[in-house]
């Protein structure tokens, strides 16, 4: 939303507030009500904001669409489950503790095993660096993801960078290409959410 300068409302939901997402029809976030448009999932939340607020773009067309499907994919596969081991057990100590019941039934059940048998730190963070390998190669030859500035790509991404990093954990070389896009990227993002305020105060 801050990419695209629009002023926007963001509400917190907590793993068992099952009901405020009611609305949307499913039980996942992120979900995104703009008027009578109520949307889920990132990828298609994207496309909306491409379609009713053009520039600056997230997708670039099918093509840009197309790119992220993959991307996606390959978040599910290594990124993903590798940041899961790492940060399993800051998730289940800082959730709101009437959470953490269905947190830990839920996932384990999803797992096949207990959170503590899941959780490795060494196991992950092999993991976690075969899923950077990919995008350390391309950030030594740009400054973003999706090429000379930041996009679609970079958010995707990016979301779980913040979220390893709003944990208090950097689990990525803080020297390495990642790591340079990071602080990027959390620059960038915090100025574009200055400016969106700035606009609105105005």
């Amino acid at each position: 939303m801050a990419h695209k300068g629009l002023d926007f409302v963001s509400r917190s939901v907590r793993f068992t507030d099952k009901e405020a997402l009611a609305f949307s029809g499913q039980t996942l976030v992120p979900v995104l009500r703009d008027g009578e448009t109520t949307l889920h999932d990132s990828l298609a939340i994207f496309r909306y904001l491409d379609e009713r607020y053009p520039q600056p773009a997230l997708l670039g067309g099918a093509l840009g669409e197309s790119r992220l499907r993959l991307i996606d994919l390959l978040i599910g596969q290594d990124l993903r489950p590798a940041l899961v081991r790492l940060l399993l057990p800051r998730v289940l100590a800082s959730i709101d503790p009437s959470d953490r019941d269905y947190f830990r039934q839920s996932r384990e059940k999803s797992l096949g095993m207990s959170l503590e048998a899941f959780a490795d730190r060494d196991a992950g963070q092999t993991q976690l660096a075969r899923a950077l390998q990919p995008l350390d190669a391309m950030l030594k030859g740009q400054p973003w993801l999706d090429g000379a500035e930041p996009a679609g790509a970079d958010y995707l991404i990016g979301g779980f960078f913040f979220w390893a990093w709003t944990l208090g954990e950097q689990p990525w070389a803080g020297d390495s290409p990642s790591g340079d896009w990071f602080r990027r990227l959390l620059a960038f993002c915090e100025a574009r959410q200055g400016a969106v305020r700035r606009a609105t105060n105005d």
